[in-house]
């Protein structure tokens, strides 16, 4: 809507009033959600209170500028990063605290209603948002042009490995209390399935072997001194150097690209304070070791399609090794890298960029392949049941069905599903979480019987399709939902032991008691959460919504190898999709990359410098 053309103010503001109200009216609507019923006067939360009133004014003043905006294309964008979040708050919300989306046709029109309502107010603020790099870039221009030129920086700027060797140091530094205090490291997660196998010398791959294989010789390394806990922590020390290595890297690459000082420090701060890298750097997690390497083959990747730096032989043999390390240490990863590698290889030019690329991405899958296979061999491990793991998706579709409407429900197609999931764990489907159906579905029959599964699956989702709909949401809803809360919605950081239930067990001990109090209060009993603003950073959506936004963003500026480069996260988000669970370290390799992200947003494009 042109609104700035229509030189009387009036119906400006006319519509925008209407518009601000329908908004935090829309807001309230959903919020009201949670089961303390709806009043005629906005919902509990925003009837009686300041809220309702500042986000009337907040909307107003947005939709003002926002209507009076010229760049159409700005217009455009900005109101497709609108919907997208509209639709997210209003069927995560739905999801949440209803978990019945589609109802009934009402409902779903009235939802329509709320998702234009909060677009209102999330539109403007995405052109909002959108404008901010603009503005950030120029003061990033000016402040490239006036590094400091002492002793420090000019030796640092001529020993660049002095620099990575300094902020490697400080970042593991700042990690030790939290080790001492859970030494000999956050046990927790499959940790005590991987060592089970260790210690019953039959390896699986159902999770990533080399990781086992890690954790496996540190704890036979303790095992053959007698102290299996002084052995583990070798692993855990191992994982903080390689994490922390990663952090090092990525503020050597912005030291080298001259980003300003504050914001470096602003990374290194937040990489060495804020308590959830010092928790999962000690944690016996698949997911941490990923993170680092799926951040080292991110920063090669940008250097490579935005920075458009050509690259000297060590570097295509650390952006090997890197993917080939990322693919080793998450199973999914290596779909991501290909997906991601697939499309860079359509888009990507010039012919001498693409071939190059193509060298490199076909050297990290062959290697991964041979690697893989290679482990196998070395540790004679088996193939488990994979094609549960496989079909979660469906089978959680098809047990949300069983469970909510089983009696409209054919019996012949209600026994046919009991065939694949156990009838018994029927009534206890989590809309969370696959694990409770996934977990004793039938390994065999899925194997030999697939073509029938999925015709069994086509035939009860045409019947019930709003329920299969419901059902990806509400499992995946962990990795959007702006307003997020609960367990199973966006699993906690957990800090405790678990129990190979071995002979030789791995004990924890305290060795830094007033850092373990801290600690503890956060991640043991799971206070994080409720710390005002930085709580939210605990959370999924921040880090996909910041992924989601810079896309759109690339799109706007015609920033397409910013667009190519994010097309490896969100690859990776995909098989995250699909996956049983929306759990916090799943997604933490795209935590480590909010500065990278963040970088690609505010600092000027190659033509602009």
């Amino acid at each position: 809507m042109q609104l700035y053309k229509i030189k009387s103010p009036w119906p400006r503001r006319l519509v925008i009033t209407v518009l601000a109200y329908l908004s935090t009216l829309s807001l309230a609507r959903v919020i009201s959600l949670n089961g303390e019923g709806i009043v005629y006067f906005g919902g509990k939360y925003f009837g009686y209170n300041l809220s309702s009133i500042l986000l009337f004014a907040i909307t107003a003043w947005m939709l003002k500028r926002f209507f009076m905006l010229k760049d159409k294309r700005l217009r455009q964008i900005s109101t497709i990063g609108g919907i997208l979040l509209g639709m997210a708050i209003v069927y995560g919300g739905y999801a949440h605290y209803a978990n019945n989306i589609f109802s009934s046709v009402s409902e779903t029109v009235l939802q329509l209603f709320l998702i234009m309502g909060i677009s209102a107010c999330t539109t403007p603020a995405c052109a909002e948002l959108f404008q901010l790099p603009d503005r950030i870039q120029s003061w990033y221009a000016s402040r490239q042009e006036k590094q400091p030129a002492g002793r420090f920086h000019t030796f640092m700027a001529s020993h660049h490995y002095c620099y990575f060797l300094l902020m490697w140091g400080i970042l593991m530094l700042s990690y030790i209390p939290v080790f001492l205090s859970q030494w000999p490291g956050n046990f927790v997660f499959d940790a005590k399935y991987q060592l089970r196998e260790v210690c019953n010398n039959s390896y699986s791959t159902h999770h990533p072997l080399l990781h086992t294989l890690l954790m496996g010789k540190a704890y036979q390394l303790g095992l053959r001194a007698g102290n299996v806990s002084a052995g583990y922590q070798l692993y855990t020390l191992l994982q903080m150097l390689i994490l922390t290595s990663a952090f090092a890297y990525l503020l050597l690459y912005f030291y080298k690209k001259g980003v300003p000082r504050c914001i470096r420090t602003g990374v290194l701060l937040w990489f060495a304070l804020f308590p959830m890298h010092s928790a999962f750097a000690i944690s016996a997690t698949k997911d941490v070791l990923c993170a680092a390497f799926f951040l080292y083959y991110g920063i090669f990747l940008f250097r490579l399609l935005v920075d458009r730096e050509k690259f000297a032989w060590q570097s295509c043999v650390g952006m090997i090794l890197a993917g080939v390390l990322l693919g080793l240490l998450r199973n999914n990863a290596i779909y991501a890298i290909m997906a991601s590698g697939i499309i860079v290889l359509l888009f990507l030019k010039p012919l001498k960029s693409k071939v190059m690329f193509l060298i490199t991405l076909t050297a990290v899958l062959l290697l991964h392949s041979l690697c893989s296979r290679g482990l196998i061999l070395y540790a004679h491990a088996y193939s488990p049941d994979t094609q549960r793991e496989m079909m979660c998706v469906p089978l959680q579709c098809m047990a949300r069905v069983a469970s909510y409407r089983k009696a409209e429900l054919d019996p012949a197609l209600y026994e046919e599903i009991c065939m694949y999931i156990q009838e018994e764990d029927i009534p206890g489907y989590n809309p969370y979480l696959a694990d409770s159906v996934k977990n004793n579905a039938n390994e065999r029959l899925l194997r030999s019987n697939k073509l029938n599964f999925f015709k069994l699956w086509l035939k009860v989702g045409l019947q019930f399709p709003d329920e299969y709909l419901e059902s990806f949401i509400t499992n995946t809803m962990g990795y959007w939902y702006p307003l997020n809360q609960g367990v199973y919605v966006s699993a906690d950081i957990a800090f405790y032991h678990t129990l190979i239930e071995t002979e030789y067990e791995i004990i924890k001990r305290d060795y830094f008691p007033l850092v373990t109090d801290y600690y503890n209060y956060l991640f043991y009993h799971i206070n994080y959460r409720n710390i005002p603003i930085l709580g939210y950073l605990f959370r999924n959506a921040p880090y996909i919504w910041l992924l989601v936004l810079t896309l759109l963003w690339s799109i706007l500026r015609k920033r397409y190898r910013l667009l190519l480069w994010g097309m490896l996260p969100l690859m990776y988000l995909g098989t995250c999709f699909l996956g049983p669970m929306a759990a916090l370290r799943y997604i933490y390799c795209l935590i480590v990359c909010a500065p990278l992200l963040l970088h690609g947003l505010t600092s000027p494009c190659a033509k602009q410098r």
